[in-house]
């Protein structure tokens, strides 16, 4: 579906945040440019294996970035569950036509992780072997190119709402967690923690499930982006910048950011919005796993190309045996509550 949403300064939070300092901010170029090389990754590819030529940002090309949201808090990090990608979107920009496409990917989704010979939760990619397992692994499961990826770690949002003084969201539903009350429909005021409990709950009761969660994630990135740019603070954009320094990733240069500004923004006025259909499946491991509908997931992919300037793909057979024990559906919009212990 069609819905105009503000979403390139999320762009803007999830790559860095630094271009839109960058722009208010003159004076503080120099220590824009020092965080923006600070969190400058690359993962040892030239390009896509599903590209057969290079794309590029200064060449004003159509293309494609992954998203990841990645929770490393101290629990995560005692029982060696740190470093997977709990958020992981996927956006196509065409600055010629002005056109986006985003797609949100369940964190259960069922995928063969790149490089491993294993079929696992997808989220597990980043955990194996970082942002370019997690980026081969999406291509994998979605069999589009992916041009460029950014990382977050989920608990510096914390830290960077409270350095902006809180944000104002409405919340998609009604639920309590962590201590925290949500009303569907009311404008809440949060800070760091209660935005984190915002967008972790899933499993509560009216909180939605997965698909609540991602639409929540979306809430917040865009109401601290929004705050983000309006901050007038020159102290609080250097600890802005800190924070950043210790929480963000991204294979997106400097100079690359300032184009995405000045090239790419009518392009993220309108975006068409997409979270995979499916239904969910315990397999022999006691893990329930999200397993996307093959018909919505071409629909999808396509739609994706389409704006890359690609080829459509044909709908592929699902050959695949899997080791079942269960199975329940899953409706996007009428998704049921997964309060079992296996629904991590």
């Amino acid at each position: 579906m069609k819905k105009r949403i503000w979403i390139f300064t999320l762009i803007i939070v999830l790559i860095g945040l630094v271009a839109a300092a960058a722009v208010a901010y003159q004076t503080l170029n120099t220590k824009v440019e020092k965080t923006a090389k600070v969190i400058h990754t690359n993962i040892s590819r030239e390009k896509s294996d599903l590209r057969k030529e290079q794309v590029s940002i200064k060449d004003h090309d159509a293309i494609s970035i992954a998203l990841f949201g990645v929770d490393s808090n101290t629990t995560r990090l005692a029982t060696g569950d740190a470093g997977r990608s709990d958020t992981i979107i996927i956006i196509s920009i065409n600055p010629a036509k002005n056109t986006s496409v985003m797609v949100s990917i369940p964190r259960d989704t069922y995928s063969e992780i790149a490089g491993r010979n294993t079929h696992e939760k997808i989220n597990r990619a980043y955990n194996h072997g970082g942002a370019k397992m997690a980026v081969e692994s999406v291509e994998k499961l979605m069999n589009v190119p992916i041009d460029y990826y950014a990382t977050i770690n989920m608990d510096g949002i914390e830290e960077l709402i409270d350095t902006v003084g809180g944000i104002d969201v409405v919340s998609n539903a009604t639920f309590s967690y962590e201590g925290h009350d949500f009303v569907q429909g009311e404008l809440t005021h949060l800070n760091g923690k209660e935005a984190l409990s915002f967008i972790r709950s899933r499993k509560q009761v009216g909180a939605g499930g997965d698909f609540g969660r991602q639409e929540r994630q979306q809430l917040v990135i865009q109401a601290l982006a929004d705050k983000l740019v309006s901050m007038s603070s020159v102290s609080k954009i250097d600890s802005l910048l800190k924070t950043i320094e210790g929480n963000v990733v991204t294979d997106v240069t400097f100079d690359d950011l300032k184009t995405l500004i000045s090239n790419y923004s009518e392009s993220l006025n309108t975006v068409e919005r997409f979270q995979l259909t499916g239904y969910g499946q315990f397999l022999n491991d006691n893990l329930w796993y999200f397993i996307p509908n093959l018909e919505e997931k071409n629909h999808i992919q396509n739609t994706y190309l389409e704006n890359l300037g690609l080829e459509a793909q044909p709908l592929e057979n699902d050959t695949y045996e899997y080791p079942t024990i269960e199975t329940q559906t899953i409706e996007t919009q009428a998704i049921e509550e997964q309060t079992n212990e296996f629904a991590y």
